[in-house]
């Protein structure tokens, strides 16, 4: 808490949202937000995706998603780093600072959802660069040609996005994963695909001037949900907060009254922690590898698809799969 020493210049935060869904949903995520940034040090960006003038100058799409990485595109330019954020992100424990995440050696960092291993869309950060600017636009186009069936929409095009940037000459693989996309009629058959995309990438995580993707739970977000919203030192925000009052639907929250945010900007002042929500690391890891245990034996069956095994990498291509001429 406190000024973040600007160890890689200027950093933003952005949150996109409409309107109509701002006065329905958020209000604690935004309110813990607006706590935090209120003791430290960063420029924000709170864009109307619907009457924001950058927005409408520059972003024709039509589909929330997609409409909000071209937006990021367009507000990058504004910062030298930017952390992108979906409005139901919320800060649980502000004794961090972004830059902790930021790794200057790619352009572009994501992270894995805990439950089903899906490189998340909502939430990443972004350098002010021409490639990730380009990342972004080119994902935000993808709503022009993105398969009708059950695709995931920006989710499902983000995983063959990222997969087409970092391994561009795995052209059969790529075909095997697209062919497996475009079969999905629900959820489960959804995940192969994205099963299909995480055997491709393989243990790998990091690529030099590209982009780099966290491991499960390590990024600076997870899933509240995974732990019943307690938290430790390590963790900085929680996502799926789309409550506007702590109150609501019988949901505590870590926090015991609703913020007033005039209260926050130094040390603890404004957090009104509810005792016994802060854990110790241990008990978080012991939580997430119960759910982690859970999460892979309730994975569908018929998402737990060995590519190499059920669609060809030579059949169609032969002699000439590795002519990348």
């Amino acid at each position: 808490m406190g000024e973040c020493k600007a160890l890689f210049g200027k950093v933003v935060v952005f949150v996109a949202y409409v309107e109509s869904s701002m006065k329905t949903h958020y209000k604690v995520a935004q309110d813990s937000l607006h706590c935090y940034l209120k003791g430290v040090n960063y420029t924000t960006a709170f864009v109307d995706l619907d009457h924001d003038k950058r927005v409408k100058e520059n972003c024709p799409h039509d589909q929330l998603f997609f409409k909000k990485h071209c937006a990021a595109s367009v507000y990058l330019q504004d910062a030298d780093w930017m952390l992108v954020l979906d409005a139901d992100t919320a800060v649980v424990n502000p004794n961090h600072c972004i830059e902790e995440w930021i790794d200057d050696r790619v352009d572009l960092v994501f992270y894995e959802r805990f439950f089903n291993w899906e490189i998340a869309s909502g939430n990443y950060l972004v350098k002010n660069t021409e490639f990730a600017r380009t990342f972004l636009r080119k994902w935000a186009d993808w709503q022009y040609i993105q398969p009708s069936n059950w695709n995931g929409a920006d989710n499902g095009v983000l995983q063959i996005h990222i997969l087409q940037t970092v391994l561009p000459d795995a052209v059969e693989e790529i075909k095997a994963c697209d062919a497996i996309w475009h079969k999905g009629t629900d959820y489960d058959t959804y995940m192969a695909y994205v099963t299909c995309v995480k055997v491709t990438l393989g243990a790998n995580r990091l690529y030099p001037g590209k982009i780099r993707i966290h491991r499960r739970a390590h990024g600076w977000v997870r899933d509240g949900f995974l732990t019943g919203d307690n938290f430790c030192d390590d963790d900085f925000m929680l996502h799926g907060w789309k409550l506007q009052a702590i109150e609501l639907k019988s949901w505590n929250s870590p926090f015991r009254k609703m913020f007033n945010v005039s209260e926050c900007g130094t040390g603890y002042l404004g957090w009104n922690y509810r005792p016994g929500y802060k854990i110790t690391p241990d008990e978080v890891r012991k939580r997430l590898a119960a759910f982690e245990a859970s999460a892979g034996n309730t994975f569908p069956k018929n998402a737990q698809v060995f590519p190499y095994l059920t669609q060809p990498d030579v059949g169609n291509c032969y002699p000439k799969c590795d002519d990348l001429t």
